[in-house]
């Protein structure tokens, strides 16, 4: 058995990722607490996101037509 050698990164990749499983587990836990006020809230505002981002996305195509029309 060997051991290797420790370096800076080796310490901080651990720190990064100690904190990165920790943070998933207590997301997973948060999630399944939390389902319905989660649910609820994804709900409530689905529509709102789509009616926020639709006037954007037909702008950009009416560009992107605009640009491709200009160049033919």
């Amino acid at each position: 058995m060997y051991y290797q050698d420790v370096t800076v990164w080796t310490v901080i990749k651990r720190f990064l990722l100690g904190w990165l499983a920790a943070g998933a587990v207590l997301v997973l836990i948060s999630c399944v607490r939390y389902r319905q006020c989660i649910a609820a809230a994804i709900a409530n505002n689905t529509w709102a996101w789509i009616n926020a981002v639709m006037p954007i996305g037909i702008v950009i195509i009416m560009l992107w037509v605009l640009i491709r029309s200009f160049l033919r």
